[in-house]
């Protein structure tokens, strides 16, 4: 599934986390994983993981059993110990017999179903995996730190307690202790038994204790080898359960804190791990872990001082210490050594030669960016929550692991990543906290940090050119490219490479500047530039993506297309192929969907204003996660990999629309991707689980991301969720995760990890699992190259952050509440058992009595308890006093020695002067300091008129109160003041917000207790208190309705927001606000906000947002209310602008009267009341032009004939009256619309005048054609309806609603005749219309004009060539192969709403003409044949495209020689229809096939035959002549449309284009060959190309080349007009003609003979050429 894993980091503080089987597998926890690694080559790999724990793996281990190597059992903070098959990965069972956490756990070599556990309580439990038996045990009522099976006896089982004790119990007794070993000072992190066979199974175990040097070179067993945290190892004999020897760490080298040398051990003992590992088949030799990460290697039967060496050299040891030791011996006898430690890193050591052989490094936390140097090939570079940049040359052909890290001056997690474009090493690096920095990967320096800050999160980095005022300046006083980052808090700032310290500049103020903006911009949340450096795409938090033009940062477009915050944005990669595709944009955002743009259109030819876009070019929607990634393909067409937080990535080929590829082996959320620069195959990714995959999409067997389920992480979390709401929720002070941007739609991204809360004695108890390091360092130092920290005695206190335990609290009590005395004694608590009883039940918490209710009365704390004392003394002492006060009372002068107040007479004080008093209150006020009453103090000097002393020692202690402050006023004004600003301070400290701002009004600082309230984020009631005291307009309130609608719309309560915004004033935020959600309820509210606030051009776009989406839910009724409200709210109350004057006629053409809207004496009134100077005549007769009678409803008294002498085109004349269509008739002969129909009969509708009717624009006479305004009558007003004026007049555009109405009116109406869908509502004018005289359904355009006019007044007029430049700008829907039919019915509504108008304005036919071509010829140009053909059809249902219109007698006349062709390639394209159409209709039957007559003869023919008797010779006479007469018809018709097909232009155009083709196919084909034979050598380049080519002459890239060059010149020399209108293929139409030719008389010799001669001279490809052999015979 994967190529190369970089795993989670092993857990830290684990006695027994990792092991290794006898077949050269590895296993070890990370976080709540077990990964696996096959460690018996000479490189490691990972195999897989095994998952299922809820919590940190505490322990890990395999059986020892040959047979069963391949079972494994894993311990982990949630209390169970599951069983593994490490070959399948599979769970095979668990079981939870523990209550704490699980910190040890052991499967006994000795026995292959025994497995031991042990938690922080002390109880042990003994699991059988056979039968699934459990027994448990409590020897010791105190903390177990961790356990180790005897490899010789299953019976025995030693113990280590974090008090330093070890015991030796007997399992098969119930946990019976045999022994006590006595000798450590401290807890015990490890315990190894010797592999010798042990004296006490031999039986034969040695009587007398052995001496301290006990030589071990014999070989006697029975050992135990412990590790400790007092920096000693002991070796132990289990027979006798005394000490051997004892070996204390050496110290290697000098660190800080005191640990070098020889000096004092705090600092090293607060950093030490030790580790003990007894290796087998080594006896006297045993392996232990040191200070700094050094391994040591202890000769037990050496003699002398010197007894250890060190493995490894240089470089080779780790840089911290170790906490977990395994060893293997292979199947070549070579015997390896695994450590984990925590400088994150896994080393194998070779224990003959003791060197290290490999090095895999690991991760401990989230990776976030990723980044490939386009300088050094294949480098990679890779940040996360370790807070740790790691380079990895993933080229490396000796270390598939090669990887450098750097630390220095980073101080948290890496969240962006990116090279240099063309300085080699420079790599930039963003931190969660807001910094930005550049190392130099090539050197050990630190790195240059920018002195400009983000306030949240760095989201993003890039290069990009220099961007004013960087850019100001020379060649060589500007930089070559600036450095980019865009923070959490909104900003994007442009750094200084040259000169980090300089201020860097937020280009907001660059973009406000150029493009004349006011209002406030989106906060920021990524950008993008494209690679040539032109354009840089800017994602919003709101959803937008906005584009501008470098240097200036000219606005070019904005795409409206998500709806939640942008979190990745990605151009087109520079050297993928098809560079025509460098202007895609990719976009992914909260919403789960990816969007790619096609922006060429709007980059090289920009609009004014910019352009909305709100149609993708490709929607991407198969993730069921939030997009944290986008990586295109540098060496696929389009193809783009994109990865989510549903912990899956895919890749998709995006000119498809289809998903190609998912991988699933990641175990959370994935936050980068990479695509490999030098392998098409390789793809790299990382993920919140901790590690970075390398994977290949060809071996991936998904093809989409699961559905239908959450991910896990997220089922997870949400339960944590509601635990912690029924648990109180989130404790007080306790800020959320920084950076996280899932808090909502708008907030920041998630560059932390997920929190983790459990209830801890009934609270709650949060750790991060994720995003965090173990423990870190505050103060850094470099002591002799090596990284140093200051030791920090809370870290023994703190738990790992990183699923790692930290060190346990070195509590006075033991667990069950007992203190930590050696007892001698078995059950000291009378909860328990003997110690070598099982344990029945956990020992139960202390309880403390409750006092009664009814208690003593506590007596009152004296306030001067000095003299108080003293007032206790003896009779004698008091008597004395009383003569003292005597003395000093009536003598003048004291007794010697005698200060009252002071001393041994203080009691004298309360009885002498004031002076005295004082003293004895100060020496009182320092006894109750000592004492720890402070309060006492306040009271005394209150006492003694110190008001403002007794306040500020209260301020001081922060003990202020109501009490106080009621007092202050007495110390004055000025005392009282000060001592309200205090106690406000302190308040805030407590949180009581509300009662700070009331005190603050007391003094008359409202301004100062409004911020108070709006810093603490009370908005509700800092506005309530705002509106309440300060005037409407006042800015403050203002700026505390924008401070809470950024908060509320953080938090995702969008109409909350609305309402702010638009109680500030700022309608233009409220509006966007409520357009995010983006239905159509949402989308109608922020438009009518947006309008109502006067931002119309905001309103029309969210407007027209609204009706597209309505439109694709074929909502056509909706769609058009959405735009009419915003075109009636833009016309309320205005009166027309065109007006006719009332006094005078005006004159129609020859001096007529005119038509349509003459004047007369009665008004017309118009839309809201407002009279209209436009009149129609009432009384007289209007003659029609030329004569003619009038068409439109006005009486006449004459008849009208039709033109050139044919009967009317509506039918012949005859003598009804017809009645005016408002009710009023007339008497006017009018030829009747129903009767026989002509030789050129031409549909009618409504009343449409004839030919020679020509209709007058705005009262200006014309000798155009006039379409009927559907008979107005003549003697009464005509009022306007809903404001649309008379047919003369075309309202005006309102801001270009107009335009988008007619637009939509268009779509309605082809959707219903191209499509089969079912409108969810629809106009009844969007029904097709009836046919007209016979001759098949209405056309789309005659319909469309006849429903403009009617429906929204557009019948002609200068109103025309508005609407024509408004539709201009109006966004056309980009085509592909993969577009629904709904989008092809919107690009073809535009084309054809361009037809009308053009047509409607009246001119040349040039641009009308190939407006038609443009809407046939979309649906054809991506795929959709069907449709393109069904719309010539319908346009041109006749067959002729000369005939636009016969409905208004519209004839298409081009002048130009592009609108020449491009009708002729209409009728071409009609014409092939024809063609096929007679092919198949006259293709010979089965039982005549070489009969020469067309079906319609031979059908003829059978039928005569069947009717023939003998009066009947005569009709079959007049059959065969009529038949013969069609056939004639069919055969001119078919030599004039082959004409048209058979076009030897067009044949040589498509011919060179096959030649083209071929040539193309054949240099890829020629690449390809090269490529392989430079692989396989010389000899089978040679035969390839004698297999290919043949022998004669093999085509070479130049002999290629130089064909490729001839045909281009070819294709240069055609004109425009063929290859820009393009025919149906000539061979192919010459096949069917001749084809045809053989089963019919209607081809023609001259038109077989011209076939031919096309087929021989352009009969290119191999297939043409067979088809044609039977033909050129």
């Amino acid at each position: 599934m994967h190529e190369r894993v970089i795993p989670a980091s092993p857990n830290w503080y684990c006695g027994r986390c990792s092991d290794t089987n006898q077949r050269g597998v590895m296993g070890f926890g990370a976080r709540n994983t077990v990964y696996l690694l096959d460690v018996s080559a000479e490189s490691c790999s990972v195999l897989g993981s095994l998952s299922g724990h809820k919590e940190r793996v505490s322990g890990f281990s395999f059986c020892r059993q040959a047979g069963q190597d391949q079972l494994c059992a894993s311990s982990s903070d949630d209390g169970t110990v599951k069983f593994w098959d490490a070959d399948d990965r599979v769970l095979l069972k668990e079981h939870s017999g523990h209550q704490g956490t699980i910190v040890a756990l052991h499967w006994s070599p000795a026995d292959k179903n025994l497995v031991v556990s042990g938690d922080d309580k002390g109880v042990v439990v003994c699991y059988w995996f056979n039968t699934g038996d459990c027994s448990s045990f409590f020897p010791l009522p105190k903390a177990l730190f961790s356990l180790s099976c005897s490899p010789h006896s299953w019976k025995l089982l030693a113990l280590g307690y974090k008090q330093g004790i070890i015991l030796l119990v007997d399992v098969s007794k119930k946990g019976e202790v045999l022994h006590r070993l006595r000798g450590h000072e401290d807890e015990i992190h490890s315990l190894s038994w010797s592999p010798s066979t042990p004296a006490l199974e031999q039986g034969d175990a040695p009587q007398d204790p052995p001496g301290e040097e006990e030589d071990f070179a014999r070989g006697s067993g029975g050992y135990l080898a412990s590790g400790s945290r007092d920096q000693t190892i002991r070796v132990w004999s289990t027979d006798t359960g005394r000490g051997i020897t004892t070996l204390k760490l050496p110290y290697l080298k000098k660190r800080g804190g005191g640990v070098g040398g020889g000096g004092g051990a705090g600092g090293g003992k607060d950093r030490l791990w030790l580790s003990v590992h007894w290796p087998d088949d080594r006896p006297s030799q045993l392996l232990s872990s040191c200070f700094s990460g050094e391994l040591v290697l202890w000769d037990l039967g050496a003699s002398g001082k010197q007894k250890w060496s060190v493995l490894g050299s240089g470089d080779q040891n780790h840089s911290r210490i170790v906490f977990n030791m395994s060893s293997v011996r292979l199947a070549s006898g070579r015997q390896l050594l695994l450590t984990t430690s925590m400088d994150r890193e896994i080393k194998c050591w070779d224990l003959a030669s003791l060197e290290c052989v490999w090095t895999l490094p690991t991760l401990g936390g989230s990776v976030y960016a990723l980044s490939f140097s386009p300088v050094a090939t294949g480098l990679l570079a890779l940040g996360g929550a370790d807070q740790m940049i790691r380079s990895w040359d993933t080229l490396s052909l000796q270390n598939p692991y090669l990887t450098k890290t750097f630390w220095q001056g980073i101080r948290s997690k890496i969240t962006a990543l990116v090279w240099h474009p063309s300085r080699e090493g420079s790599l930039a690096f963003g931190t969660d906290d807001g910094k930005v920095g550049i190392y130099d990967a090539f050197s050990n320096k630190p790195p240059q940090i920018s002195s400009s800050y983000h306030h949240k999160t760095i989201y993003r980095l890039a290069w990009g050119p220099p961007l004013p005022p960087l850019s100001f300046g020379g060649a060589g006083e500007r930089p070559s490219c600036s450095l980019y980052s865009c923070g959490g808090e909104g900003a994007i700032l442009q750094h200084d490479p040259r000169s980090l310290a300089s201020d860097a500049c937020n280009i907001d103020k660059l973009i406000r500047d150029t493009n004349g903006i006011k209002h406030k911009l989106s906060p920021h949340s990524d950008f993008s530039w494209k690679p040539d450096g032109t354009v840089v795409a800017v994602g919003n938090e709101d959803g937008s993506v906005d584009v501008y033009a470098a240097p200036a940062l000219k606005q070019l477009c904005s795409v409206q297309q998500h709806n939640k915050i942008i979190n990745t944005l990605q151009w087109y990669h520079p050297l993928a192929p098809q560079p025509e595709l460098q202007y895609l944009l990719a976009s992914g955002s909260s919403s789960a969907k990816v969007y790619v743009h096609d922006l060429r259109s709007a980059c090289e030819a920009p609009a004014d204003p910019p352009a909305v876009i709100s149609e993708a070019f490709r929607t991407l929607g198969a993730h069921t996660g939030k997009i944290t990634g986008l990586s295109w393909s540098p060496h696929h067409p389009a193809r783009l990999a994109t990865v989510s937080y549903d912990h899956t990535a895919q890749v998709w080929d995006v000119l498809k629309g289809e998903g190609l590829v998912n991988y699933r082996g990641h175990g959370n959320r994935v936050m980068c991707v990479e695509w490999s620069p030098v392998d098409p195959d390789v793809v790299w990714t990382g993920a919140d689980d901790f590690t970075v995959h390398e994977w290949k999409p060809s071996k991936q067997e998904f093809t989409a991301p699961p559905k239908g389920k959450k991910p896990v992480g997220l089922r997870e979390k949400n339960k944590q969720k509601k635990i912690n709401m029924a648990a109180g929720g989130q404790r007080e002070g306790e800020s959320p995760p920084v950076g996280e941007r899932e808090a909502s739609e708008r907030g920041t991204r998630s560059v932390d990890g997920e929190r983790e809360t459990k209830a801890v004695n009934g609270e709650t108890e949060t750790k991060v699992v994720t995003g965090e390091r173990g423990w870190r360092e505050r103060d850094p130092k470099r002591v002799n190259g090596e990284r140093e920290t200051v030791s920090v005695n809370r870290e023994r206190e703190t738990k790992a952050v990183n699923g790692e335990r930290g060190w346990r609290e070195r509590d006075t009590r033991s667990v069950n509440g007992e203190r930590d005395d050696d007892d001698e004694q078995n059950g000291t608590n009378g909860s328990l058992s003997t110690a070598g009883g099982l344990m029945k039940k956990p020992p139960a918490p202390l309880r403390t009595k409750e006092k009664p209710e009814l208690m003593k009365r506590k007596k009152a704390r004296s306030m001067l308890p000095l003299s108080t004392a003293m007032d206790h003394r003896s009779k004698e002492d008091l008597l004395e006093d009383c003569v003292t006060l005597a003395t000093i009372t009536h003598s003048p002068e004291p007794p010697a020695g005698c200060v009252p107040g002071k001393g041994p007479h203080l009691q004298l004080g309360l009885f002498s002067d004031r002076p005295a008093l004082h003293s004895m209150f100060q020496e009182e006020e320092e006894a109750h300091l000592a004492a720890g009453h402070p309060d006492s103090v306040v009271y005394l000097r209150l006492w003694s008129g110190d008001v403002e002393g007794a306040l500020r020692t209260a301020t001081e202690r922060g003990e202020l109160n109501d009490h106080l402050l009621a007092i202050a006023p007495t110390g004055g004004y000025r005392v009282w003041v000060r001592t309200v600003q205090d106690y406000v301070k302190q308040l805030c400290l407590q949180d009581q917000h509300l009662k700070a701002a009331s005190f603050l009004l007391s003094i008359n600082k409202l301004h100062e207790a409004i911020e108070l309230l709006h810093s603490h984020k009370m908005y509700r009631e800092a506005i309530a208190l705002a509106r309440a005291r300060l005037p409407d307009q006042d800015v403050v309130l203002k700026g505390l309705y924008v401070s809470w609608a950024a908060a509320l719309e953080k938090d995702g309560h969008l109409s909350a927001a609305a309402k702010c915004y638009v109680a500030a004033g700022a309608g233009f935020d409220a509006a966007k606000v409520v357009s995010k959600k983006s239905d159509a309820p949402s989308l109608r509210a922020a438009a009518t906000i947006a309008r109502l606030a006067g931002e119309s051009q905001l309103a029309h776009t969210i407007a027209l947002r609204c009706a597209k989406g309505l439109a694709a839910s074929l909502d056509w009724v909706g769609a058009q209310q959405v735009l009419k409200a915003q075109e009636v709210s833009s016309s309320k109350g205005v009166p027309s602008t065109q007006e006719v004057p009332s006094t005078q006629e005006v004159p129609s053409p020859e001096g007529l009267p005119h038509t349509n809207g003459v004047p007369s004496t009665q008004e017309v009134p118009s839309t809201e009341g407002v009279p209209s100077t436009q009149e129609v005549p009432s009384t007289q007769e209007v003659p029609s032009p030329e004569g003619l009678p009038h068409t439109n409803g006005v009486p006449s008294t004459q008849e009208v004939p039709s033109p050139e002498g044919l009967p009317h085109t509506n039918g012949v004349p005859s003598t009804q009256e017809v009645p005016s269509t408002k009710g009023v008739p007339s008497t006017q002969e009018v030829p009747s619309t129903e009767g026989v129909p002509s030789t050129q009969e031409v549909p009618s509708t409504e009343g449409v005048p004839s030919t020679q009717d020509v209709p007058s624009t705005e009262g200006v006479p014309s000798k155009q054609e006039v379409p009927s305004t559907e008979g107005v009558p003549s003697t009464q007003e005509v009022p306007s309806t809903e404001g649309v004026p008379s047919t003369q007049e075309v309202p005006t555009t309102q801001d270009g609603m107009l335009v988008h109405r007619l637009c939509f009116c268009v779509a309605e109406i082809l959707s219903a005749a191209l499509t089969e869908c079912e409108a969810v509502s629809s106009h009844p004018w969007a029904r097709p219309g009836p046919p007209r005289g016979g001759s098949g359904p209405e056309p789309p355009q005659d319909r469309v004009r006849a429903v403009w006019q009617q429906e929204f007044g557009v019948a002609g007029g200068s109103g025309v060539t508005s609407l024509l430049k408004d539709l201009a700008s109006v966004e056309k829907s980009q085509l592909s192969s993969s577009s629904p039919a709904h989008q092809v019915v919107s690009h073809v509504a535009v084309c054809l709403s361009t037809a009308v108008l053009l047509w409607l304005r009246g001119g040349d036919d040039d641009e009308l003409t190939k407006a038609v071509w443009e809407a046939v010829e979309a649906p054809r140009g991506v795929g959709h044949d069907s449709m393109s053909a069904m719309l010539c059809s319908l346009i041109f249902p006749d067959g002729d495209v000369s005939v636009f219109s016969r409905r208004f007698q519209k004839v298409l006349v081009p002048v130009a020689k592009e609108a020449s062709a491009a009708l002729t390639s209409l009728q071409a394209f009609l014409n092939y229809r024809f063609l096929f159409d007679l092919w198949w209709s006259h293709a010979p039957s089965a039982t005549s096939a070489n009969q020469e007559l067309p079906n319609v003869a031979v059908a003829g023919e059978a039928v005569a035959e069947t009717a023939v008797t003998e009066t009947a010779v005569t009709e079959t006479t007049v059959t065969e002549t009529a038949v013969t007469e069609t056939a004639v018809t069919e055969a001119t018709a078919l030599s004039r449309r082959a004409a048209v097909l058979l076009s030897e232009p067009h044949a040589a155009y498509q011919a060179t284009q096959r030649d083209v083709a071929r040539v193309q196919e054949r240099l890829t084909g020629l690449v390809l060959h090269h490529a392989r034979a430079h692989q396989q050598g010389a000899q089978d380049q040679s035969m390839d190309q004698s297999q290919d080519q043949g022998p004669e002459e093999p085509e070479t890239l130049m002999s290629l080349s130089a064909q490729m060059t001839l045909y281009q010149k070819d294709l240069a020399l055609l004109p425009d007009t063929i290859k820009t209108y393009s025919h149906p293929d000539v061979v192919e139409c010459s096949l069917v003609v001749l084809h045809l030719a053989r089963g019919s008389t209607l081809v023609t010799e001259a038109l077989q003979t011209t076939a031919r001669d096309l087929l021989r001279h352009y009969a290119s490809s191999p297939d043409a050429q067979r088809a044609a052999r039977a033909f050129l015979a």
